[in-house]
């Protein structure tokens, strides 16, 4: 332990002077300690010893870093402090404040505002926390001070004497007869509810001669209610009747103000911790809740279920978006219904819940979340039509409640994306996160950090795959391809590809494969090679930026490639992202003299009617459509000599991929398809390789 500290003492000593610089100047202490039994202080800057009067190895010889010691010759104000800490500890908080007394060197006590956070850090098996210190004896003398004027200033000023059937009126100052008119005007006179209760329960301890302070309400001369703080002490006894100053405060604008700002401090909460959809929790409020159980609870005690309905995007298409949201409500609160005491749930985004459930075994929460789902599939919209909700759901036991619920939160949603699952006929397709998912996280975040640089040194290179002219039986175009060469070998594609996606860095690689495609057609056509067009693909990532295309532009112009030479892929998917979008995108490409084409087409929710507003000059039919390997089904024969008849009607050319056998290429060519992409003729190729196949030889720049 005291290694530990010895390496923290010197690491904060090199990298804080600045800090402790300011501090000092702020009459700050600044210092930070273990929450155990001692409070056993770590590390503290200069004005903490300056600030208690004793040097630091004073401190350290006397006290042994110990605070309990410190406080050895003042045990009470010790054990206030203590009780301080536990109560936050025990309401799981996050730390505390605190104002209290504390012995200087000299003997003087002085007043001392703590202010303190605990963190995830541990030593020793012991949380560690920072504590803010500064003297604040000045603003307290101040503030009691202040209290002293406040109660004695003058204001509506009367005396009464308290006899044993009321209250009689003795004298009153002009400002109290300006106020009620009259100078006779009695406490009780005119109580009425409420105000006549308060008055009987402070008369009576007025006849004691105790002092009172309370709230009433009177009516002024001009009709007008008040209400009027009364502050009034015994100042004189006549027989066994005491005589009481009344002071009279007029609160009623304070009143006022209080209630409105009552109104906008709820306004501010449900704005802060509401979510505007559900009418419930938001993501703020359950990482307050919730994260603070987690870290309170021991591990293994709660799992987080990271909840989503699948396909919610139709809901909305089908229904409306003021239906969607009313599913989500009702989704919201099933959920709700079936918590227990302890457990949180709230809408993250869009159609994403979390859950923090108690843990239980895999089969069980398997039955509890099909038991919600079904209870969510209760909706009287949906049974009309017989739509059914069905979810997926990524479930991460905890069984490390340091991590933070960000982390937590994460590794629920790793889980969630994986395929496979229960049994397709349950409502929730449910995902258990696994060591080998913590592995690929960790090979994500490798691939995160190493990507930039491996950018810079030329790891990512572009491979190309010839597309095969059926009619000329030649190589009459080809796709670039992107592959990682990283030093431990080669990295897949479906390994960093979708990462990249998630995490934007697919923009910058589009660029870098669409620049590396240019020099290679200007290689091409400095020597006197006829160069084949090229297709690249763009990720939906470009239509974030609606400058996109002037960046592909100033790489094409400063190669002086032709446009016509380069093609742009846009994936089926993106069609039902936003179709108008993609439709004004595909304009965009042509306007400036490339060919733009459909990738994947099939793949996913093909709509035909959209075909007629994409002009593009390729369809590349997606393999799912070559299932047949002799190509002997008969309906997937009509259905691709539709698509290939078509395309033609709509001025497209036609591009099958991922064809394996010389029966489908047969096929294909009967159909009239204009050219095969796939392992019958060859894989994607490096660059050397691909030129020997469609020149002849490797065009040396």
């Amino acid at each position: 332990m005291e290694n530990q500290r010895k390496i923290f003492v010197e690491n904060s000593v090199s990298q804080s002077n600045e800090y402790n610089m300011l501090m000092n100047l702020s009459r700050l202490s600044v210092s930070k300690h273990l929450v155990d039994e001692h409070f056993t202080l770590i590390w503290a800057n200069e004005y903490y010893y300056e600030l208690i009067g004793y040097p630091k190895e004073e401190y350290e010889r006397l006290f042994e870093n110990r605070p309990d010691k410190f406080y050895q010759n003042d045990p009470e104000n010790w054990k206030i402090l203590v009780a301080k800490v536990a109560d936050a500890i025990a309401k799981g908080a996050s730390g505390y404040h605190f104002i209290g007394r504390m012995r200087h060197k000299s003997g003087r006590m002085m007043w001392v505002k703590l202010e303190n956070v605990f963190t995830d850090e541990m030593i020793d098996g012991y949380r560690v926390s920072y504590t803010v210190m500064a003297d604040v004896s000045e603003l307290q003398q101040t503030l009691l001070e202040q209290s002293i004027t406040y109660n004695n200033i003058p204001g509506f000023i009367a005396k009464f004497r308290v006899v044993e059937n009321g209250f009689e009126f003795v004298e009153a100052n002009e400002k109290f007869t300006q106020l009620f008119g009259r100078s006779d005007y009695l406490l009780d006179k005119q109580a009425q509810g409420k105000n006549r209760a308060v008055l009987e329960e402070n008369h009576a301890v007025m006849r004691r001669g105790e002092p009172v302070n309370f709230v009433t309400q009177a009516r002024d001369r001009e009709g007008n209610n008040a209400w009027l703080q009364v502050s009034g002490e015994c100042m004189d006894w006549e027989g066994d009747n005491p005589v009481y100053l009344c002071v009279y405060i007029d609160i009623s604008e304070l009143l006022e103000q209080r209630e409105l700002q009552k109104q906008t401090n709820q306004r501010l909460e449900q704005l802060a911790f509401v979510d505007p959809v559900t009418s419930g929790r938001n993501r703020t409020s359950f990482e307050i809740d919730a994260g603070g159980a987690v870290r309170a609870a021991l591990p293994g005690t709660y799992v987080l279920v990271w909840l989503d309905i699948q396909k919610f995007k139709l809901v909305n298409d089908l229904f409306g978006v003021e239906m969607g949201d009313r599913v989500l409500r009702h989704c919201y609160e099933t959920v709700e219904a079936h918590l227990e005491n302890g457990e949180y749930v709230a809408r993250l985004a869009a159609d994403g819940f979390n859950l923090l459930l108690r843990a239980a075994g895999e089969k069980e929460l398997e039955a509890r979340l099909n038991r919600i789902a079904e209870d969510a599939n209760n909706f009287e919209p949906f049974r009309e039509r017989n739509y059914l909700l069905s979810f997926s759901a990524g479930i991460y036991p905890i069984d490390d409640p340091v991590l933070s619920l960000v982390k937590i939160q994460d590794r629920a949603n790793i889980a969630r994306k994986k395929s496979g699952g229960s049994e397709e006929h349950c409502l929730c397709t449910c995902l258990l996160y696994s060591e080998q998912d913590r592995l690929r996280s960790l090979r994500e975040k490798e691939m995160e950090n190493r990507m930039h640089d491996a950018l810079e040194r030329g790891e990512f290179v572009v491979y190309l795959q010839p597309k095969q002219s059926l009619k000329k039986n030649a190589i009459a175009g080809a796709e670039a391809l992107v592959r990682w060469r990283a030093p431990e070998g080669l990295i897949p594609p479906n390994d960093f590809i979708p990462l990249f996606e998630q995490n934007g860095f697919i923009v910058d690689l589009d660029l870098h494969v669409f620049e590396k495609v240019c020099a290679m057609l200007r290689k091409w056509l400095d020597n006197g090679v006829t160069p084949v067009p090229v297709s690249v693909n763009m990720s939906r990532a470009h239509l974030a930026d609606p400058q996109f295309l002037e960046r592909y532009e100033n790489i094409r112009r400063a190669y002086d490639v032709p446009p016509e030479l380069l093609e742009i892929e846009l994936t089926e998917s993106l069609v039902f992202e936003n179709p108008h979008l993609l439709v004004q995108f595909i304009e965009r490409i042509r306007a400036h003299g490339y060919h733009c084409s459909i990738d994947d087409f099939g793949s996913g929710y093909s709509s035909l009617n959209l075909l007629k507003d994409m002009n593009v000059n390729v369809l590349k039919l997606d393999r799912v459509f070559f299932a047949s390997q002799e190509a002997d089904n008969a309906r997937e024969r009509t259905v691709i000599v539709s698509v290939i008849d078509l395309a033609k009607k709509l001025s497209m050319g036609t591009v099958a991929e991922g064809v394996e056998t010389p029966r489908q290429v047969e096929f294909l060519q009967q159909a009239d398809c204009d050219m095969v992409q796939g392992y019958v003729f060859s894989r994607p190729v490096p660059l050397a390789e691909f030129e020997q196949m469609a020149f002849g030889r490797e065009i040396v720049a």
